[in-house]
């Protein structure tokens, strides 16, 4: 069994404070009971489920809508925490009461517009003094259940801070040891490019000195090539000139000397040997030794 109680005002009697108590079994759509107090009189009503479906077809809405909007009226919507008005919505709600308090009608107010919700007929409690007691011990109890829903709301609002801090601490510690390793790492990669790069040099540097050194031997290589070839066409030259002057005899005139020539002057001579005997031999040579008088000589 739920029930609610809560204070209304009413808008026929807007200066005496009502106090009104619903109890349900189910949900309001399977019908409900009503207590309304002033604090010295108290009366008493019930709706059945016919006459709570009967109201939510002449409304023409559906029962759900329907048990929802009097769930709104006569609780305040405290299980939605909405209180009597929804948020973002101009709806609203009044309770009228009869002058003989017989009757309590309850209405929603949408957008200006009044609509009736229901009523229901009340008649003098019984008991007015308990069922007066009954309402502030059931609002004592419900006030008590709130202020323990209240402490623990506390509680747990302040163990989510603490832990809300705790996690803060754990994210700014992490996000600290994340910047430490990203320092450590870009050192580390600052220092391996570091070397990468000296070993780049290293190895060009080798690069250019092979280049170099194999230049150089090329051009070593070309110079000799080059020496050797004009060591050989002087040589070739110096040979092809023997060979022509070992093939062609010397040209210059031979003189030739006789006996008598040496006597004529002043050259003793052995006489052993005589002129005549080579004579004849002696003179072809001369002749084929001498050159051929020029032509302005036998002239």
């Amino acid at each position: 069994m739920s029930g609610k109680v809560r204070q209304i005002a009413v808008t026929s009697d807007p200066g005496t404070p009502y106090f009104l108590r619903v109890d349900w079994a189910i949900d309001l759509g399977a019908g409900f009971t009503l207590a309304l107090t002033d604090g010295s009189s108290a009366w008493i009503g019930e709706v059945s489920e016919d006459e709570v479906t009967r109201e939510a077809n002449d409304m023409g809405v559906t029962r759900e809508r329907y048990v929802k909007d009097l769930l709104q009226a006569l609780t305040g919507g405290e299980e939605g925490r909405g209180g009597g008005r929804r948020v973002g919505d101009t709806e609203a709600y009044s309770f009228q009461l009869t002058p003989d308090h017989c009757q309590l009608s309850y209405q929603k107010i949408c957008n200006g517009i009044l609509m009736h919700l229901g009523s229901v007929e009340l008649q003098p409690a019984p008991d007015p003094l308990q069922l007066n007691r009954e309402m502030i011990g059931q609002s004592l109890k419900r006030s008590t259940d709130l202020e323990t829903e209240n402490c623990q709301l506390l509680e747990e609002n302040h163990r989510l801070k603490q832990h809300h801090q705790r996690i803060l601490k754990e994210l700014e510690q992490q996000v600290q040891d994340k910047q430490m390793l990203e320092k450590k790492l870009y050192s580390r990669f600052v220092m391996v490019m570091n070397e990468k790069k000296a070993k780049i040099r290293g190895l060009q540097d080798a690069v250019c000195q092979l280049r170099q050194t194999d230049d150089q031997q090329r051009d070593e290589q070309k110079e000799q090539g080059d020496n050797d070839t004009t060591q050989g066409e002087d040589g070739s030259q110096d040979r092809r000139e023997e060979t022509i002057q070992s093939i062609h005899p010397s040209l210059e005139p031979t003189i030739l000397i006789t006996g008598r020539d040496l006597v004529c002057h002043g050259i003793s001579l052995d006489h052993t040997f005589s002129d005549d005997d080579d004579v004849q031999p002696r003179r072809k040579r001369r002749l084929l030794h001498s050159p051929s008088p020029e032509p302005s000589e036998l002239e």
